[in-house]
């Protein structure tokens, strides 16, 4: 403006006379002036936001501030960053938003360059932008006070009429937040993917419980009735026998009665349905393995190497040894299939404690200490669907005839039984791990009675035992087992007829009576209501249904399974008598 006051000055001294000047200046002093007018009135028009006017000191960025100009008042409310520059990066505006992205004030911006402001990796990406006919838009970052980076998304548009592109504007949306939010979602999601995860696992493990489940109820039945009916095959021959003076006929006999004991192993199937009886002592695994590895070795023939590596002061645990030496023989077998060719089998202990995150992890355990046994081949190993299978009853990947599909599956149901766990790793011609997980116990918390020594029937004869059993032909045979054991014997078809028999008899003394009856009644409650009216009555269970044979219910019973013989019938008999009296002296 002072500029233009001079030019103006010049002229009028000019043509007053009062200077001389060339007329070539003359003409030059009159278009600036034209020119300054010219600029005046855009500005006043408001067409412009900013001029640029060079001189000797370099260029000089003169800016609009007019609040009474609406979009100024937008501009400036606007939450992104708004910018006006020039061809070269020169910014002539901002507003305050972009301002704060930089964390300088407006004014201490304008009349900048632009690239001054963004990582210097970033320049060229902005340089290629400015120098876009077009415009568009680009993800830099900005470097804002105190070498803070910001990331924004910068859209640039050349100013619609401006010839030759001289004006650029700007916008520049702060990206951080977004970021932040989208960083949030991956680990949200990333959090949801691992919850699915462990709901499909969880899920899995249900679904292999309950096909389980399913199988073992279906058996069970099967084999309570296939139990009942050895039981009546077996004790009438053993009672023949006894009888039969003619050895041919004994030795016929003998093999009919190895038959009934060999059909009565079958039900050992049921070990998969988790639903088996089961008799747990306090064990230590290093003192069972050296007397079942000549059978281990055995099992897996001469073209397995095994070796067994046995952790020093490995703790007890809570377990059947018998199945548990099943158990390894099962394993045993499997991973000498898995080795056609030969190969070594590892058999390992050690202690185990499992924490809330390898629970999870592992599934179907509780956190705790264990003692761990790990069988490890150097097979063939399985593939991932395979191996998410192993436990499925019936499910086997060998050749008809031979395998059933029930090996691991028997596993499976032990360690669960047991409360513990099994799991399984395996990799693709290197080799499996079986890892049985058996729940720790101090060895004085867990005290196992001793067996009674059966010494024969002679003397027994004072004691008078009731024997309760629905089955009218099963009652009747262990009448006559206990009666050729010289015991004085009553019976009861339910529960109600076996309570009246006890409160009107003083003289019985031992109460044998089966699980399964009708009337509402269990062998299980009668034997309570027996021992409440009578505290020191002895009692004995039986069934042919393992399903009944559940943790925790049989503690205060001993327990004789379907099919026996008359040997073992008085061998239970002596032991629970000789368990009451144990109790009455501890009264």
């Amino acid at each position: 403006m002072a500029d233009s006051l001079r030019m103006a000055d010049s002229l009028r001294r000019a043509d007053a006379g009062l200077v001389r000047l060339p007329n070539a200046e003359v003409e030059d002093l009159r278009a600036q002036l034209r020119e300054a007018q010219e600029a005046l009135e855009v500005i006043r028009s408001g067409e412009v936001d900013a001029l640029v006017v060079g001189g000797p000191l370099g260029q000089h960025v003169y800016t609009i501030t007019n609040a009474d100009r609406p979009y100024r008042l937008l501009i400036e409310q606007m939450k992104d960053g708004a910018v006006t520059l020039s061809h070269t990066g020169l910014i002539v505006y901002c507003n305050e938003a972009f301002a704060s992205l930089l964390g300088r004030p407006a004014g201490q911006i304008s009349g900048t360059h632009f690239q001054q402001f963004v990582l210097k990796t970033d320049i060229r990406l902005f340089d290629t932008l400015l120098n876009s006919a077009n415009g568009g838009h680009v993800v830099l970052t900005l470097v804002a006070t105190g070498d803070c980076e910001v990331p924004v998304n910068l859209s640039l548009s050349p100013l619609p009429g401006n010839a030759g592109g001289q004006i650029v504007c700007g916008i520049a949306t702060d990206l951080r937040q977004l970021r932040r939010s989208t960083q949030e979602l991956a680990e949200a999601g990333a959090r949801l993917a691992d919850q699915i995860e462990v709901r499909q696992r969880a899920e899995a493990l249900l679904h292999q419980a309950q096909k389980m489940e399913v199988v073992g109820q279906l058996t069970g039945g099967l084999a309570h009735d296939f139990n009942n009916l050895l039981m009546i095959i077996g004790g009438n021959l053993d009672l023949i026998r006894r009888r039969v003076s003619d050895e041919h006929i004994t030795r016929r006999l003998d093999q009919v009665l190895i038959a009934v004991q060999r059909g009565a192993k079958l039900t050992q199937l049921l070990a998969f349905s988790r639903i088996q009886s089961l008799s747990p002592e306090s064990v230590c695994i290093n003192n069972l393995l050296p007397e079942i590895e000549m059978l281990v070795r055995r099992a897996v023939g001469v073209e397995v190497d095994v070796c067994f590596d046995m952790a020093a002061d490995l703790w007890s645990c809570r377990v059947d040894p018998n199945q548990l030496e099943s158990a390894i023989l099962n394993l045993a077998i499997n991973a000498r299939h898995a080795m056609p060719k030969g190969g070594k089998l590892t058999i390992a202990t050690e202690n185990e404690l499992v924490d809330g995150e390898a629970a999870t992890i592992l599934g179907e355990i509780m956190p705790g200490r264990y003692v761990s046994l790990a069988l490890t081949d150097t097979g063939t190993g399985m593939p991932p669907d395979v191996l998410a299978r192993v436990f499925e009853p019936f499910f086997t990947t060998k050749e008809v005839g031979k395998g059933s599909g029930l090996g691991l599956s028997q596993v499976y149901g032990f360690a669960r039984q047991s409360e513990g766990h099994v799991a399984i790793t395996s990799d693709v011609g290197k080799g499996t791990t079986v890892r049985l997980y058996l729940p720790w116990i101090e060895w004085a918390d867990f005290v196992v009675l001793q067996d009674v020594e059966v010494v024969g029937s002679n003397g027994v004869g004072h004691t008078k035992i009731l024997i309760v059993e629905d089955d009218d032909e099963l009652r009747e045979l262990a009448t006559q087992l206990a009666e050729g054991l010289g015991y004085v014997t009553c019976s009861a078809s339910t529960g109600a007829e076996a309570i009246a028999a006890v409160e009107r008899d003083p003289r019985i003394g031992l109460l044998f009576t089966d699980i399964l009856m009708p009337g509402g009644m269990s062998g299980y409650d009668l034997a309570a209501e027996v021992r409440r009216r009578r505290p020191g009555m002895a009692v004995l269970v039986t069934s042919g249904f393992p399903g009944n044979f559940l943790p925790g219910a049989c503690d205060d019973f001993d327990i004789i399974r379907k099919p026996f013989t008359q040997t073992e019938l008085a061998a239970a008999f002596l032991k629970v008598q000789a368990h009451s009296s144990q109790q009455d002296r501890l009264r």
